[in-house]
């Protein structure tokens, strides 16, 4: 099987864009709808500035919502890019489908590359997981039957218990998630079989063990979490060992320092753009030479 890459920017946050950046709570208005997208279309930009010289477009994407970036999905898919569109209703603790039972006809109306599916996920979570799970047999189902591709992205959060157990997120992270990883896939694997995951970071031998419960034949990508820099790097150097890991969707990390500065009216537009094609490009470039050094 040939892995091909596949490097994306992406910027489907909705609670982090109206309360993390811009301070919002409650309903939103007209107006501001419009600065989110905005702002949205700032973090597009500044992907073609990157993307619209390589060779092979279908090797970076995007991921943005159909509520503040659907003219951004039309655009990047008429340029050829991976386009990706959320299907989950932003900042739940349960998956919803976003748009409810018309989920479907925004599927339709894009038609992207991958639908993407973002699950918080921990085994300890009997009575949510199993709501889950119905649910997204229904989507895997839809997915199924009307030739779509799903992108799921898992996220195992910590319970008060493993907290209890580990002290600090650093030693949950290191120590207890990638058990608790190992046990979510499995359960979620009865109910879906996506063709691409986009999955939290891990040292190179719990990335062996992931793998396994994976199978061979999926593919994988590595999410950034709004982390920092030093963090993401080391995420990316590790994965980059393994040829079924293809490559990441790193949004945050990239972004939202350049969008805070704008806002603050510390930085221009054009600089904002700028800033935010050159994380991205060294992300590319330290993802692509981390690549060439395991050949």
């Amino acid at each position: 099987m040939t892995h091909e890459p596949l490097l994306i920017l992406p910027f489907d946050h909705r609670s982090s864009f109206s309360r993390k950046l811009f301070g919002w709570e409650g309903e939103l208005n007209r107006k501001q709808k419009q600065q989110i997208s905005d702002y949205k279309n700032i973090v597009y930009q500044g992907f073609l500035e990157v993307a619209k010289d390589m060779p092979h477009p279908k090797h970076f994407g995007i991921l943005v919502d159909q509520e503040y970036g659907t003219p951004i999905l039309k655009d990047a898919k008429k340029r050829g890019y991976t386009v990706t569109m959320p299907v989950e209703k932003s900042g739940q603790k349960a998956f919803t489908f976003n748009y409810g039972n018309e989920f479907g006809k925004w599927i339709e109306k894009i038609k992207p590359d991958y639908v993407k599916i973002l699950v918080r996920y921990h085994p300890a979570n009997k009575d949510i997981n199993k709501i889950q799970l119905k649910r997204l047999s229904r989507l895997n189902a839809y997915c199924k039957k009307h030739g779509h591709k799903m992108m799921f992205e898992l996220l195992v959060p910590a319970t008060d218990a493993d907290m209890k157990r580990a002290k600090t997120a650093k030693v949950y992270d290191k120590k207890i998630r990638p058990l608790r990883t190992v046990q979510a896939i499995r359960e979620i694997k009865k109910a879906i079989q996506p063709e691409l995951w986009k999955m939290e970071g891990f040292g190179k031998a719990d990335w062996t063990k992931v793998l396994k419960v994976l199978g061979k034949d999926t593919e994988i990508i590595v999410l950034g979490r709004g982390q920092d820099e030093v963090n993401v790097k080391r995420w990316l150097q590790a994965a980059a060992e393994f040829n079924q890991i293809i490559g990441f969707a790193i949004g945050r990390t990239i972004f939202f320092r350049p969008l805070q500065e704008y806002l603050a009216k510390r930085i221009t537009k054009k600089q904002a753009i700028d800033k935010i094609a050159g994380n991205y490009q060294k992300f590319i470039k330290l993802w692509t030479k981390a690549k060439a050094s395991k050949i």
